[in-house]
């Protein structure tokens, strides 16, 4: 569970539409929140959403099996 379930900036229950609400209300660059992904697969099981110049980004969090690492972003052919 990557240890997020205990940290105030994770937002376990909160829909995408939710999350973008909340986070647009806050007007604030750099805010931000984890929620888990709409597609619950276990290869991107959460997803950061960040606000920024106005906008809301959502960006994939997944899950490198081989690794038992996290990153961000969609998969890239040829990354280490």
């Amino acid at each position: 569970d990557a240890g997020v379930h205990s940290k105030a900036w994770y937002a376990a229950t909160c829909d995408r539409k939710t999350a973008e609400d909340a986070l647009y209300r806050s007007n604030k660059d750099g805010s931000f929140l984890i929620r888990k992904s709409s597609g619950q697969d276990s290869r991107q099981p959460y997803t950061l959403v960040v606000f920024y110049n106005r906008r809301v980004y959502n960006i994939p969090i997944r899950f490198i099996e081989s690794t038992r690492q996290y990153a961000l972003g969609r998969e890239k052919s040829g990354e280490e």
